[in-house]
């Protein structure tokens, strides 16, 4: 390999294999788009949303890399992300956002994971797992202003306000909620369930409880509503390079985080009028060149994408034809001069001065591009470069 071409190829921070199919993940970007979010709210808590495996890029590097950054606050989903992290060595604050079950509070208390309490029959079982600790364990109270989701709703919150009163080794660190639709800035929703925050966090501090963190704003609301901000803010996707709506990125600038990649496994010439892969669903209009991928929607790439999605190969797109099959996709190199086998071909991702984006992708198969990435394989290695 030429110096100069060596040069261009990403250092590998973990393990690779000899199957092409890879989600390589850029930690400089993912880094870029920490320090251009935290700078939209200097005066508060930057939490780190690493749930689902960090939303398909690997939530134990991901995470450590932003802790290097500064960053000392991390949401997960469930108990089982939380130990990952703690068996990886990450030593700050991890919050389980997903729930818990009355078994899993010793557990939880053990590894020192803070919860989001969404259910006042949930105090009573943490209290008792918390007795042995020398000192009070921090719980965030998860209020339900209008996402009807998990949390307290204020027909019930007087009541967990009283059995709060009980607990004896409990603190009330933070309040949080769910914004139901913040991705539209002038919402009267949003306004309705700001106000309702406002009134449960008015109605515990009358009660004697003095929480530390209160936080609201998501990825969007980080970046369109300064008002929800408070003094902890919570990103996802955003943190990932994606805009949650195309607002976001007349803000703050985003890189995308993942560029998922394949080589060409084998291209073949065909005679017009020649069906490609399972029920013929594309006939050959001309002699055509086509090229087999080593990814199918076992590897996270979707079924949807024979109508019309594409992929980058030598700096041109190539449409994909036929069906896409569990482990391998065609696509149609005729238009793509000298194309090999071996060749990179980029799913999504950047490729030269072209990119396709994830979120467009994931629009053409009629989903969002949270679970797009979510659902990228577990076979897929994950690269790292920095």
């Amino acid at each position: 390999m030429a110096e100069t071409e060596a040069a261009k190829q990403p250092k590998i921070l973990s393990f690779s294999c000899a199957r092409p199919t890879v989600a390589e993940i850029d930690l400089g970007a993912l880094v870029a788009n920490y320090r251009a979010l935290r700078a939209l709210a200097k005066d508060a808590e930057f939490m780190a949303i690493v749930k689902a495996d960090a939303y398909g890029h690997g939530a134990v590097e991901v995470s450590h890399a932003l802790a290097r950054e500064g960053c000392s606050h991390f949401g997960v989903a469930t108990l089982g992300e939380a130990k990952e992290l703690r068996a990886s060595g990450l030593e700050e604050r991890i919050y389980l956002m997903g729930g818990f079950f009355a078994q899993e509070a010793p557990e939880l208390v053990e590894l020192d994971i803070v919860p989001l309490v969404a259910d006042a029959a949930a105090l009573a079982v943490l209290d008792s797992a918390a007795a042995l600790r020398s000192s009070r364990f921090p719980i965030h109270l998860k209020l339900d202003t209008g996402a009807t989701r998990l949390g307290i709703t204020a027909t019930d919150l007087p009541d967990a306000v009283e059995a709060l009163k009980r607990c004896r080794h409990l603190e009330v660190e933070g309040v949080c909620t769910l914004l139901a639709s913040a991705a539209d800035p002038s919402s009267p929703v949003t306004q309705a369930q700001l106000g309702a925050f406002a009134e449960g966090v008015g109605m515990l501090r009358k009660a004697g409880f003095a929480p530390r963190f209160l936080h609201v704003a998501n990825s969007a609301a980080t970046v369109l509503r300064a008002d929800a901000h408070f003094n902890m803010i919570r990103v996802g996707l955003a943190l990932y390079g994606l805009p949650p709506v195309p607002a976001v990125i007349n803000t703050v600038k985003l890189t995308p985080v993942m560029t998922f990649r394949t080589r060409l496994l084998q291209v073949k010439r065909v005679a017009a009028g020649t069906g490609v892969s399972y029920g013929h669903t594309f006939v050959t209009s001309r002699p055509s060149v086509i090229g087999v991928l080593p990814v199918g929607y076992a590897d996270g790439y979707r079924r949807g994408l024979q109508h019309g999605g594409q992929v980058l190969i030598r700096g041109r797109r190539a449409p994909v034809v036929g069906a896409v099959c569990m482990d391998l996709t065609m696509v149609d190199l005729t238009d793509v001069p000298g194309a090999a086998a071996g060749d990179p071909v980029v799913l999504w991702g950047g490729s030269g001065e072209d990119a396709i984006s994830a979120i467009d992708v994931a629009h053409q198969v009629g989903t969002i591009s949270y679970e797009l990435l979510c659902t990228v394989g577990r076979r897929v290695p994950r690269v790292y470069r920095d």
